[in-house]
This record gives structure tokens, sequence and C-alpha cells, in this order.
């Protein structure tokens, strides 16, 4: 089904429509931007303002393998007083990169960011990305749905407590050492050191 975002922002579509109906490739943007893994987290920044974009995705040959925010270049250069010129791609990007498909529908789009603490979700189609979807994205088509975002994330983080107090103890999914302190993030069980690492992005 096609729908008319423009159209449909006026007649404040239903969320029952939006579930039976929009697809991910109707709201994602298609304006993304990819730059190498060992590019300055400087020219990062520059590249987001000349583009006026909210990310970047970084690349590894033809191989897309994560993705840089303002929330990461904030939180992971500015915050700890490191120059951005100082620093690589690589060393601040979330990876490996969440994705979904084009055809996947908006409800079940949503359900995976609140899932994964997520605020940009990457569009995939035969292994290249070809747009991004935001939480803004979907929350631009109709207000209905800021009640079904809440109620996923209360959802969301009475599953994450029940996983933290069954598995407090065990091995990091990323480093692969035994750890007492393993939470959930990024659909990983990890230790602090791998979470601080490894960082949310949104």
């Amino acid at each position: 089904m096609v729908v008319n975002v423009e159209r449909d922002l006026k007649a404040n579509i239903s969320v029952e429509e939006i579930h039976n109906g929009i697809l991910v490739k109707e709201l994602m943007s298609k304006n993304i931007f990819a730059i190498d893994q060992n590019a300055s987290v400087l020219m990062v920044a520059k590249e987001m303002v000349g583009h006026d974009l909210g990310s970047i995705i970084i690349s590894h040959g033809a191989e897309s393998v994560g993705i840089i925010t303002e929330r990461d270049i904030l939180f992971k250069t500015v915050v700890k007083n490191v120059l951005p010129g100082d620093m690589v791609c690589k060393d601040i990007m979330s990876s490996p990169i969440i994705s979904t498909k084009p055809s996947m529908g908006i409800i079940e789009a949503m359900e995976l960011m609140v899932k994964c603490n997520i605020r940009r979700l990457a569009v995939m189609e035969d292994d290249h990305i070809v747009g991004i979807l935001t939480d803004k994205d979907i929350m631009g088509i109709a207000p209905g749905l800021n009640t079904i975002l809440e109620d996923l994330i209360e959802l969301n983080r009475t599953e994450d407590l029940i996983d933290e107090k069954q598995s407090e103890r065990g091995i990091c999914q990323r480093c692969g050492a035994l750890n007492d302190d393993l939470l959930f993030q990024n659909g990983r069980m990890m230790c602090e050191d791998c979470r601080e690492d490894e960082g949310y992005y949104d």
C-alpha cells in the first residue's frame, strides 16, 4: 500500500491505518552519506554540517561497517576533551549497523528501534544502505504514535530488567571475558568496558 504522507499528515491518519499500511520505504530519508573509517572525526563533523545530516555511515571499502551520529561526536570526543581532528571514525563509530528492509512495516520498525534503544535505523536492500529511518520520521505521521512509543519503551525497560537480573555474571559477547556486570546493549550482553567503548547510537 502506497500512502501519500503529505495528504495523511493533514488527515491525521489513525494508528490502525499505520499498522496496516505504511512501510519503511515510504518514510525513510534517501539523503545518506558515507565516509571511510580512517577519516578524522573532524571531517565527519564538517560533512554533517555541509550536508545537513544527523548521522553518517562509515565504510571500509565497499562495506558499511558503522554509523556516527551527532551524539557520538559529542559524547566520545567533546565530553572526553579529545579533539575531533585527533580521532578517526572507527574509534567512535557504533557497530554493527542495526538495519531493516524497505518492506518492513512502520510499527515493526518502531519496535526494533525501541528494543535496540536507537533513534536511527539503517534501511538495507541487497546488502546496500538505501535510506535512514529516524524517530522524527515516524512521529511526524501521527500524534497517536506517542502513546505506542511510550508503551513500547516501558515494555522494553521491563524486559531489560528481567534480562539483567538473570544474566549478571557471564561471558561478555563483545570481548569474551568473564564478568560480573553484564548488561544488555545493542542486542548483546556486554561488560561495562565494552558498553562504554561501543556506546548507544541515536
